[in-house]
């Protein structure tokens, strides 16, 4: 209360009734967007283990590996997309993984790491779709929100009795 009049009532934060609660959202639809972050920041930590062992180990090609620190902070990048819901983010993050993978097959010759590399595109795809997912239930959720919860204090087992009001 920063204002001068005593009297005045204090503010209070309210919360956005259009935006749905956390446990409103269903599981179905949260629970990929998590897997997504979570293998997204698992893809940025494995690139950076590589990228410094390769930094420590060779002195010649080191430019080329320093180049893998900007596709470190690319995936993490998505990966905090990801976590905020946003469907430009986790379609962006499946579109570079599954070209950085055909680039590295093309340049390599050979399919390394193929099941590891389809089982995070998995993820990405599933956290893509569990994005679009959320903003068209957040969308009908605007549209048409819930009835609202009735209180703790409006219960019938928590109603005053006639002999309450009696007591001495």
């Amino acid at each position: 209360m920063n204002s001068s009049n005593p009297y005045e009532s204090p503010s209070v934060a309210v919360l956005d009734a259009r935006q749905p609660l956390e446990r409103d959202i269903p599981e179905e639809i949260s629970r990929p967007i998590k897997h997504g972050w979570i293998a997204a920041c698992v893809s940025a930590t494995m690139t950076l283990l590589v990228t410094l062992l390769a930094l420590k180990s060779s002195t010649e090609n080191s430019y080329v590996d320093a180049w893998n620190l900007i596709d470190v902070a690319l995936i993490a990048l998505f990966a905090l997309g990801i976590y905020k819901r946003s469907r430009t983010a986790a379609t962006l993050m499946l579109v570079y993984f599954v070209l950085s993978k055909i680039l590295m097959m093309m340049e390599t010759g050979m399919p390394s790491g193929l099941v590891l590399g389809l089982v995070f595109t998995i993820f990405y795809f599933r956290a893509m779709t569990a994005t679009f997912r959320y903003h068209a239930f957040v969308k009908q959720w605007r549209r048409n929100p819930p009835a609202p919860r009735r209180s703790l204090s409006e219960d019938p087992l928590f109603a005053a009795k006639a002999t309450d009001n009696n007591a001495p």
